[in-house]
């Protein structure tokens, strides 16, 4: 029986709606590997195990080895029970740490210990007295500049107003102390920075010193900060003639470049850790240190090759020595 067209169409239609709801049998989904499987993330404490049974076997093997050579043959010495190899790594990483802090709580201690004589008094420093003390002697050359100065005749005052003694105390901050320093000034050398320096000392105004670059072998720079009753200006009086380079260890000195030496209400000043003779003739030495050499070694032990201080290096205390 032949159907007609419009049977057709609706078979026609029936087929496509079976065909729209048919579902594929095939997945065509990308298959899920696992990054294990290349990494090899399970394997790897296997390997780990085998690794070190091989390093046992191997050292337990070289003991045998070794108990043989030292016996020649005589002895068994393969033994039935393996043996324990330890290390003592872990134990010295763990005597190492405990000595650190061992340090850390004695350097606490010796901070806060107070002994029974004060050695950083300054009774300690003061100039002795000497019977039969040689004359001090002006120097002419270099004052021949100051005709109408009035100049004492006593030579105890001499001795105050163109050598006075200041001293500093040094120590790493939060760390340990260094020492006293004690330093020889040379008035006739640059007036104004002397006087400023003893100044400040007498007031005890230790906060405008600070250490800004180390040199090991060299010297030590450091900036003063300046007030607005300073007695530096910018067209600072000096005398090159007055101290040697190359005589003294210990010399403060300053650049004559008044960008170097001056600049924004600072003043820079050096301390050399040597004879330096390469410096006469370039800068204005001011003093040099006479007591105190061991405490400038010890500032040395904190420089690095760019001149920035591995500690804090700071002055405590500092004070004129009449």
């Amino acid at each position: 029986m032949l159907s007609t067209l419009q049977q057709r169409q609706h078979e026609y239609n029936l087929h496509r709606e079976r065909v729209g709801k048919a579902k594929a049998i095939v997945d065509s989904e990308p298959p899920i590997i696992h990054a294990g499987n290349f990494v090899r993330f399970t394997k790897l404490k296997e390997d780990v195990e085998t690794y070190f049974g091989q390093y046992k076997r191997n050292i337990r093997l070289l003991v045998s080895l070794n108990g043989i050579l030292r016996t020649k043959g005589i002895v068994d010495t393969f033994r039935t029970v393996p043996p324990v190899v330890h290390t003592d790594f872990k134990a010295k990483i763990r005597k190492l740490n405990q000595l650190e802090l061992d340090n850390i709580a004695f350097g606490a201690r010796v901070m806060c210990m107070k002994g029974d004589l004060n050695t950083r008094n300054l009774t300690h420093f003061k100039q002795k007295c000497k019977s039969g003390l040689p004359e001090f002697i002006l120097p002419h050359e270099l004052l021949h500049k100051y005709e109408n100065l009035k100049i004492p005749n006593d030579g105890s005052n001499l001795r105050r107003l163109f050598r006075p003694k200041i001293f500093l105390d040094i120590e790493v901050k939060g760390y340990r102390p260094l020492g006293i320093v004690v330093i020889q000034l040379y008035t006739e050398a640059a007036p104004q920075v002397v006087h400023e320096l003893v100044r400040l000392c007498i007031k005890k105004d230790v906060d405008r010193f600070q250490f800004v670059r180390l040199f090991s072998g060299l010297w030590v720079d450091i900036d003063l900060s300046l007030d607005d009753k300073t007695l530096i200006n910018k067209n600072i009086e000096y005398d090159m003639r007055a101290v040697d380079h190359g005589i003294h260890p210990g010399v403060f000195h300053f650049s004559v470049e008044k960008e170097t030496a001056h600049r924004n209400g600072v003043f820079s000043f050096s301390i050399s850790f040597k004879r330096l003779r390469v410096l006469n003739g370039r800068r204005v030495g001011f003093g040099h240190v006479v007591r105190g050499s061991k405490t400038l070694n010890c500032i040395q032990d904190y420089s690095t090759k760019n001149g920035k201080p591995t500690k804090e290096v700071v002055i405590t205390n500092c004070g004129v020595i009449h």
